[in-house]
């Protein structure tokens, strides 16, 4: 019997509607540092928190976040890798001249902090720069034997954990990340596997939050990689070289109609719990001393069979309803083209099959 699409809609129309029944329209408050039985409970109810008075920098160790100053004393003569773009967006899908479209990442530059934090500082900067090398650049739960964190500097001023994270989920912070820019960097929508607390040092952040239920209506497709290159004195996107399997993303960087997102501003000193899987674009704008500043904490997400079973339910039923911005599961027969013969994952990342889409 063939697959009534309008039926399945609607089903998913009250999947969603179910959701939101229960659900708050807006991020949940904390008004001070959780213990780590609330922290639990917050991780179980799976909803992004706005939490006040809890700062990542060790006792006694504070400094004017606001200075680039300060950023440059900290990390000395060390350089570091910086994604430079042409329109801001180090991760994101453009349509090329010739009508087709591509995963696009930033050229990666090195270079020392002060002369990084200078070219941000210049008015006449006519690309984008942004410290954004993530994967630990502070801490790493599993250090490269052959090279410490890009930041191993900062690691006398920024607390290897958050205590109540790290008690509430068993494990340590899987990565801790500094982020410096300023307002010409932004992101566009993508989501991660990991619980993420966020905190602003300097300037603002903004994200725009969906929930993974609504996750479902954005049109994820794949693309083949590139990487920006500086030719002729311009930035271009070149093809990767083989083998460079195709990306899964997100092109649109508006929210779609029917989507309810949440929007949260976070200024200095304040944090965000971001729920592993909720999709998420950024925004930011410059503190008094021309910086937009975090830092942030990735820890492993429990696989809760139920709920990874259901959301596995949820995809197949969206594909089935005629949703292709859905990513088919790798087992699937529809997904062969995509994932491979032999379900495994293709793309550059090793994708996960519990994480599609990261």
């Amino acid at each position: 019997m063939p697959v009534d699409e309008s039926v399945l809609e609607a089903h998913l129309d009250n999947l969603a509607e179910d959701y939101y029944d229960l659900q708050a329209p807006v991020a949940d408050q904390l008004a001070s540092p959780p213990s780590a039985l609330a922290a639990l409970r917050m991780i179980n109810k799976g909803h992004p928190t706005v939490i006040y008075g809890f700062s990542p920098i060790l006792p006694g160790a504070d400094r004017d976040w606001d200075a680039p100053a300060t950023y440059a004393t900290i990390q000395g003569d060390a350089e570091v890798t910086i994604a430079v773009t042409d329109d801001g967006l180090a991760d994101s899908v453009r349509l090329l001249p010739d009508g087709t479209s591509t995963f696009v990442k930033p050229l990666d530059a090195r270079m020392r902090m002060a002369a990084f934090l200078a070219r941000l500082g210049d008015s006449q900067e006519k690309e984008a720069l942004y410290l954004q090398s993530q994967d630990g650049n502070i801490f790493r739960a599993e250090p490269a034997a052959e090279r410490a964190p890009e930041l191993a500097p900062f690691q006398a001023v920024v607390a290897r954990d958050v205590a109540w994270m790290r008690e509430a989920t068993g494990q340590q912070a899987e990565a801790v990340n500094l982020w410096v820019g300023t307002s010409a960097s932004t992101t566009s929508f993508h989501h991660d596997p990991y619980e993420n607390i966020y905190t602003v040092l300097s300037g603002a952040k903004t994200f725009t939050l969906v929930a993974p239920i609504d996750g479902l209506r954005l049109d994820q497709q794949f693309y083949p990689p590139s990487t920006l290159v500086r030719e002729d004195g311009r930035l271009t996107p070149r093809a990767d070289e083989p083998p460079a399997h195709p990306v899964p993303w997100v092109a649109e960087l508006d929210v779609p109609d029917g989507v309810r997102a949440l929007t949260v501003t976070l200024g200095p000193g304040e944090s965000l719990y971001l729920p592993a899987g909720w999709w998420h674009k950024v925004q930011q704008d410059e503190g008094a001393g021309g910086l937009a500043v975090a830092v942030n904490y990735w820890y492993p997400a429990e696989l809760r069979a139920e709920r990874y079973a259901l959301e596995r339910l949820a995809q197949r039923v969206a594909r089935s309803a005629g949703r292709d911005g859905v990513i088919p599961l790798p087992e699937d027969a529809v997904a062969d083209d995509v994932w491979g013969d032999d379900g495994d994952v293709t793309s550059a990342d090793e994708w996960d099959p519990k994480d599609w889409g990261r």
